[in-house]
Order: structure tokens, then C-alpha cells, then sequence
């Protein structure tokens, strides 16, 4: 699909997909020199999406969508690859602890709406009967 239909597809507006573009987080195929997309695409951007909402920058994402994608498993590693390592691993640890801390005040904000929902549901109960 062209841009526009992936824009009207996806939600994005067509810059934003230029500008993942131009990051290097979305890589179209190219037919007759024009952009095409198709469902890897739509499944690529959002999980872009969903990591930003999750906290990463973008600039997080592409580091991390690099590292998944140059990843040799028996590769040795130099000295400064492995702190750089280090160094990505403890910024993803710390990413997945936020989404941990984020997903329990979630649940806390449920059980709230959920205890308010069920004495709305008793007074309104209530006031049927009168």
C-alpha cells in the first residue's frame, strides 16, 4: 500500500511515518521508486507505538530494534561492545521495572473505578426500588 493508505491505516499522520523513515525505524519497500507497506509495516509501527508509550524515546527504539536485529548469538565481543552492552541491557532493565511500577498503579486505578462502579451500581439499585 502507498503511503496514504498506510497513513489512513495506521493512524499516523504521513510525516510522522516520514520521520520514523528518515530514524531508520521504518524501511518500506520500494515498487517503481514509491513507498510500499504492507502488514509487517502496520505490526512495525505499532510496536513502535506501543514502546513509546510504554516510555521509550525513539531514539530507545531504534537502539533497541538494531540490537534484535544485529544480534549474534556466538559472536565474541570486544571490550567497549560489551560495556556498550552493559550499558543498553541496564537502560532496558530499567525501561521493563518503569513498565512493571506503571502496570501495578494501573491495577490499583482499576480497583478504585471498580469499588466506585459497584456503589453506583447499589445506589442506583436503591433508588429503582423507590
Amino acid at each position: 500500500m502507498k503511503i496514504g493508505d498506510f497513513a489512513a491505516c495506521t493512524g499516523c499522520s504521513k510525516d510522522t511515518i516520514r520521520y520514523y523513515e528518515k530514524m531508520g525505524l521504518l524501511q518500506p519497500n520500494l515498487v517503481n521508486k514509491q513507498r510500499d507497506y504492507d502488514a509487517e509495516h502496520i505490526e512495525l509501527l505499532d510496536t513502535i507505538r506501543k514502546l513509546k508509550q510504554a516510555g521509550f524515546t525513539l531514539q530507545e527504539i531504534k537502539l533497541l530494534f538494531e540490537w534484535l536485529g544485529n544480534l549474534e548469538h556466538n559472536a565474541n565481543l570486544k571490550e567497549e561492545e560489551i560495556q556498550y552492552l552493559q550499558q543498553v541491557r541496564a537502560l532496558f532493565q530499567q525501561k521493563q521495572a518503569y513498565m512493571v511500577q506503571r502496570e501495578k498503579e494501573i491495577q490499583q486505578i482499576q480497583q478504585v473505578l471498580l469499588r466506585a462502579d459497584q456503589k453506583m451500581e447499589q445506589l442506583l439499585e436503591k433508588n429503582k426500588q423507590v
